[in-house]
């Protein structure tokens, strides 16, 4: 008997630990994709041009860039759009798809679609500066090649209303999103949150050609893993273990060197604080630094491809959570309408 409880304790240890390590491969994954997108890419084209925006408001800030007017000077001022419908797929290779130590990692291409549909005005004049409210819904599915790494195919859904008001060359935004995990095939939710947050940026435009943009984003992630029921009762994992605080300093400069392309070689430094942690008596902190490089292409108004590289290394002083580093690059398309 005394044998029998040592094994099933083993086993009861096993199939925690499965669950603690898979689930935190795909809520980092979604992070880091999060993150990704405090890098600003540029707007659409405008109508009468060929020259995308630098930022978002550049032409409010300092003239349109008419390099190539088109259709009648005379033509009426556009109808306000109030929905907008997103397409994007991308496919990009990491060297540590499972964020693990060096002797430990597994390299995976990685495939991520995503839909996105949303109420979404044209910016409403708000004092001197522009308002733009956004309510919408968008949908991810992440698939990996790598045969190790497919059981951990996995939708994030999410549910997202925010507020972005630009006033010059400053540019503030806050937001609430709610966003589950489910796996592919059974749709068995595996992690949500509600993830209130803010931000602030600050453009600081050198000429027609070059900008850069520095901010500062802080989110609150009030999370809740799903794990297995323990039948055994002799381990136990809190299930707001991945409950946190964030805090990212980002630096991005956008060149233009081409019509219709950007050049963005970008910076991030994130500082989580983690509340709930069971090994360092309730003081988890990470440190996350990123670099990389984005290169865009608009077609149109509406489509547009970029290749993109990025390094993140990842430091913590929890014994439990794996110190990492990152190397991926891969391709997007993106195809993004107004109505």
């Amino acid at each position: 008997m005394k044998h029998f409880r040592v094994l099933a304790s083993l086993i009861a240890l096993w199939l925690a630990a499965g669950a603690a390590l898979a689930q935190p491969a795909a809520v980092q994954q979604l992070q880091n994709s999060q993150q990704q997108q405090l890098q600003f890419p540029p707007s659409s084209l405008r109508v009468g041009t060929n020259a995308p925006e630098l930022y978002q408001g550049e032409n409010d800030d300092i003239g349109a860039q008419h390099i190539l007017r088109l259709g009648n000077t005379k033509e009426a001022a556009p109808r306000r759009r109030w929905l907008e419908a997103q397409v994007d797929s991308q496919v990009f290779y990491t060297d540590n798809a499972n964020f693990a130590y060096s002797g430990d990692r597994i390299g995976s291409f990685v495939f991520v679609n995503s839909v996105l549909a949303a109420l979404s005005p044209d910016p409403f004049a708000v004092g001197d500066g522009r308002l733009s409210p956004i309510l919408g819904f968008s949908s991810q599915w992440y698939n990996y090649e790598d045969s190790q790494m497919k059981r951990l195919d996995f939708d994030a859904q999410t549910a997202f209303a925010g507020l972005r008001y630009q006033k010059g060359l400053w540019q503030y935004n806050a937001g609430l999103n709610f966003t589950r995990i489910v796996t592919q095939g059974s749709y068995t939710e595996t992690y949500h949150e509600w993830l209130p947050n803010a931000s602030i940026q600050r453009i600081i435009p050198f000429n027609n050609n070059l900008a850069l943009i520095v901010g500062d984003a802080v989110s609150y992630h009030f999370a809740e893993d799903s794990y297995p029921s323990n039948s055994l009762g002799i381990f136990y994992v809190r299930d707001d273990l991945n409950c946190r605080l964030d805090n990212t300093l980002f630096v991005t400069l956008n060149w233009q060197p081409v019509n219709n392309l950007i050049v963005q070689p970008f910076y991030r430094f994130q500082y989580a604080f983690y509340p709930n942690d069971i090994s360092t008596q309730n003081r988890r902190n990470d440190y996350l630094n990123s670099f990389g490089l984005n290169l865009i292409y608009s077609f149109n108004p509406h489509a547009s491809v970029r290749t993109y590289f990025n390094y993140t290394t990842k430091t913590s002083d929890d014994t439990l959570t794996p110190s990492y580093d990152e190397v991926n690059g891969g391709l997007g398309v993106t195809l993004d309408l107004r109505f």
